[in-house]
């Protein structure tokens, strides 16, 4: 078998914080959870210990990377520091669940280049995305981004859109117009891209991004997208739209099981195996 192009290792949704489990069910579903805050510094090590004794190029973890105070962070990065190789993240809405968190400092906190940047590794486009800018969450109290960002909120309630609720963000105009660069200039160089996000944009759930309709659209563009992954609904989820597979990682945090993966990058299919509650694919590009 032909050795992989690239190997990265995927998490989502460790959403550490020292406090009592706790049960709940989903807003606008009958989708319930347990979330086991104090379990998750284990699990993290469990995944790099796994992560470590593989040939992987990176890691990557999808959002709500702490659950509330971004001080909670320094006990995981003390976590990933053990990593042989880079963690990158993507920013979640619970990095800033605590109103007035600074956006600098969550990328600061994390080591990341940017809200939403890209990099290449053997001639495959890796794009990661933020798609909390267009709710309100990320924006200053008190500022018009914010107000801004509850009315967008109630547009999209008032037309019907099941995810309708704060904690949804999207992709700014702006950002769409950078990924629509993006993956114009993939194509041109021959790339094949790969995105991933904290919020979900497929199959249709009450936990995607508000905007999700037009970001998929955007994909739908484009024939060089080979995959969308992401975290945000911590049960999971997949589903192909133009070919293109959507996957949702299962949130770290949920449970007593752990959930990681372990992704290759072929030229002509994706793996990801999975551990824990993470089932493995053998994922096609069409």
């Amino acid at each position: 078998m032909k050795s992989p192009e690239v190997s990265f290792g995927i998490m989502a949704d460790c959403q550490y914080a020292d406090k009592d489990d706790f049960r709940g069910r989903i807003a606008g579903s009958d989708i319930t959870f347990r979330n086991c805050y104090r379990k998750s510094p284990e699990k993290l090590r469990q995944a790099i210990e796994e992560f470590n004794q593989r040939e992987l190029d990176f890691i990557f973890h999808l959002g709500d990377f702490s659950d509330e105070k971004l001080s909670d962070a320094d006990e995981l990065n003390a976590i990933t520091a053990m990593s042989k190789v880079a963690v990158k993240h993507a920013l979640g809405n619970h990095e800033f669940w605590i109103p007035g968190t600074n956006p600098d400092d969550v990328i600061e906190k994390y080591g990341m280049p940017d809200k939403y940047y890209s990099f290449v590794a053997n001639n495959n486009r890796f794009v990661v995305l933020d798609t909390n800018e267009l709710g309100p969450l990320e924006h200053p109290v008190g500022s018009i981004e914010r107000k801004i960002g509850y009315e967008t909120v109630e547009s999209y309630r008032r037309a019907g859109r099941i995810q309708a609720y704060e904690w949804n963000g999207g992709l700014s105009d702006r950002q769409m117009d950078w990924l629509d660069d993006e993956l114009t200039d993939a194509q041109r160089r021959d790339q094949k891209a790969f995105l991933f996000s904290h919020h979900p944009v497929f199959p249709p759930h009450v936990l995607n991004a508000l905007n999700d309709k037009e970001i998929m659209e955007l994909i739908d563009s484009y024939d060089n997208v080979k995959a969308y992954i992401n975290g945000h609904q911590h049960g999971g989820n997949f589903g192909r739209r133009n070919g293109v597979p959507y996957v949702t990682i299962e949130g770290m945090l949920s449970e007593e099981t752990n959930a990681f993966a372990v992704a290759n990058v072929y030229d002509d299919k994706l793996t990801i195996e999975g551990h824990g509650r993470v089932p493995s694919r053998v994922l096609h590009y069409e």
